[in-house]
């Protein structure tokens, strides 16, 4: 079940999760950080940058990782659409024509990030990607104070 699915189906009760990293088959190279198994690349002790690096910081990482990744091949296949007229006042801003076709290439490509492998599977969501259910607590009215 993936992370949508479970809002979906938890509205009126306060459901806790935390992401899971898959565990590598060699003890040698399973790596923790604040309760959070990350990659162990992360774990060399000799690598004062990756030891600071907190778990939020590995996904903005990862993050601008895929982008640039999906820049890079859009230079690559000459299929880049210009820029030049995107701004940011909304009631001057016009869609960007490359759009569809830059978020084509971000779902199609897959990056090795800091937090695993990212990809994006039929749903949007990233099938490597697994969450461990922390503890529910359903409340009195179901739904109070909900809105969709």
């Amino acid at each position: 079940m993936d992370v949508q699915e479970l809002v979906r189906r938890s509205i009126g009760r306060l459901t806790i999760i935390r992401q899971t990293f898959p565990v590598p088959q060699n003890i040698s190279q399973r790596c923790f950080r604040g309760n959070h198994r990350i990659s162990s690349t992360l774990c060399d002790p000799k690598d004062p940058f990756a030891q600071n690096m907190e778990i939020s910081n590995l996904y903005i990482y990862d993050t601008v990782l895929l982008l640039a990744n999906a820049f890079h091949k859009k230079l690559e296949d000459r299929k880049w659409h210009s820029m030049a007229s995107l701004s940011c006042i909304r009631k001057n801003s016009k869609p960007w024509q490359g759009g569809r076709s830059m978020l084509e290439t971000i779902k199609k490509g897959g990056v090795n990030g800091l937090t695993g492998e990212l990809e994006f599977g039929e749903n949007g969501g990233n099938p490597n990607v697994h969450f461990e259910i922390l503890g529910t607590n359903y409340g009195e009215e179901l739904g109070r104070g909900v809105r969709k």
